[in-house]
Formats: C-alpha cells, structure tokens, sequence
C-alpha cells in the first residue's frame, strides 16, 4: 500500500473511530484545499518584493495616507491599477498594493487600517474582479500559469503598475492641497 493511501486509510479509521465525538474530529488537522493557490500567491507577491523591493518602498513612501485619507487612496490607486482591463498580473499587484498599505499603516502606528483594508480588498474581490477571474478559469487557472509563465507574468505589468502608484500618489497630493485651499 503507498504511503499516500495508507495515511488517508488511517485518517479515515481515526474519523471512524471520533464519528461520536465532533470535538475530537475538529482537531484532527484537515487538509487545506486552497494550499496550492495560497502559496502561488504568496510566491507571486515575494517575486513583485524581490524584483521591485526599491520600488515597493518608494511607492509606499508616497501614499501619505491617514485613516481619514486612507479608503480614498486605496480605491484611487486600484480604479487605475484596473482601468484599462484585469489580468492575472493586475491582481497580483492589488495584493501587493494591499499589502503595501497595511505595512505602511503598522509603521505609521495606523494598526486599525489594516482590518479596514483587508475588508476593502475583500469587497473588491468579491465585487469587480469576481466576474472576471471566474470568466478566466477562477483561480485554479492561475496555479496552473503562474506554474507555467512566473516572471514573465509581472516584466510586462511592472512599468504600468508603477505608473499607476505614482499617479495616486499625485492625485492624493492634489486631493489634499484642494482640501486645504477649501477649507481656507
């Protein structure tokens, strides 16, 4: 019997043994069925770190957000990270943006943003990009090309991507100096 077979034999007769018992079945570790995806992600977004890591941390310098400014500048930066059409790239660098601004939030002792901007990157997943990445296989379908076209997937996409940050930090600028003007 292969090893694989016999540790889900084994497993099963572990379940069949606690079938009274929900609280002992709650602890036998079950196997994540989103492994793989997780740590494509997670291997994307430390590719985007370590090719653009200079670049990550001049974009997030330029942020300058507050937790008054913060839900604006988010959803600034990713209307233009999408306005011209989602790919696989894009999203990547939504989770990279996102990351970006909660590491920026800890530094800035901004610890409540993080929680915020974590349910505004859900709620753009759950709303824009859903559609899309269903339309394009779901996310099983980036697995399979993130396994298959890694870097060349982000080469392309970094010069807009860095356009896109450096134009929300601009419009943040300028959304902040018509505050001023205004309120004077």
């Amino acid at each position: 019997m292969k090893a694989h077979s016999l540790n889900t034999t084994c497993l099963l007769a572990r379940r069949s043994q606690t079938a009274a018992s929900p609280a002992i079945l709650n602890r036998i570790p079950q196997p994540d069925p989103h492994a793989a995806l997780h740590r494509v992600l997670r291997e994307a977004g430390d590719g985007i770190e370590r090719m653009y890591q200079r670049d990550l941390a001049e974009m997030s310098q330029q942020l300058h957000f507050t937790p008054n400014t913060a839900q604006r500048r988010f959803a600034a930066v990713i209307e233009e990270l999408f306005r011209d059409g989602v790919n696989w790239g894009r999203i990547v660098a939504f989770f990279e943006f996102g990351g970006t601004m909660c590491v920026e939030s800890m530094n800035r002792e901004m610890t409540s943003q993080v929680d915020n901007i974590a349910a505004w990157m859900t709620e753009y997943l759950n709303g824009p990009l859903q559609n899309w990445i269903q339309e394009n296989g779901g996310w099983d379908a980036f697995v399979e090309l993130y396994g298959r076209q890694q870097e060349s997937m982000f080469h392309c996409s970094w010069p807009y991507i860095k356009t896109v940050f450096g134009l929300a930090a601009l419009g943040a600028a300028g959304v902040t100096i018509g505050a001023y003007f205004t309120q004077k």
